[in-house]
């Protein structure tokens, strides 16, 4: 869900994604590049998320990362279900 959130208004690279995880939970929440390549592989294959890349200098590619229509879409439905999920959890704990 957080990777589909921070694609949202911008097209990044990989290692943008784990330096805006650190950055914007304030380093409590950290992503390894490995978890994290996983996930977009699987996102692409499932047609939320597209790839391509683009040259850096004279040699280096990086694959940035594209949020589709179906993404977005599954964003949406991912931030129900998460909103069910913590309204139990509230009414759990007496905060409801």
């Amino acid at each position: 869900m957080l990777i589909l959130y921070l694609l949202r208004d911008e097209d990044l690279y990989g290692y943008q994604l784990t330096q805006l995880f650190a950055a914007k939970s304030l380093g409590t929440y950290t992503m390894l590049e490995g978890t994290l390549y996983s996930i977009l592989f699987r996102m692409v294959a499932a047609g939320y998320l597209s790839e391509y890349e683009m040259l850096v200098g004279k040699k280096r590619k990086r694959r940035y990362y594209h949020l589709e229509e179906s993404g977005k879409v599954y964003f949406e439905q991912l931030v129900k279900e998460f909103d069910v999920v913590v309204a139990g959890i509230n009414r759990i704990l007496d905060r409801a």
